[in-house]
């Protein structure tokens, strides 16, 4: 499971520019495993949004506790 404190170390390396320090210093297979680490996070989140948003949605039409 991906801990709070891992996830806010992730948006801090992205913030503070070091992900694309790194990403220019890899060769092209290291780069591209980058770039889909972060496909995966986008789709993560999607995910996410998609679930949340159905699970409030029913308690909010009252329909049901989970």
């Amino acid at each position: 499971m991906l801990t709070l404190k891992k996830l806010q170390q992730f948006k801090e390396y992205i913030e503070s520019g070091a992900f694309f320090e790194d990403f220019d210093q890899r060769p092209a297979d290291g780069q591209a495993e980058m770039l889909d680490m972060l496909e995966v996070l986008f789709e993560t989140c999607e995910i996410a949004d998609q679930k949340l948003s159905e699970h409030f949605y029913r308690r909010w039409q009252g329909g049901g506790e989970e």
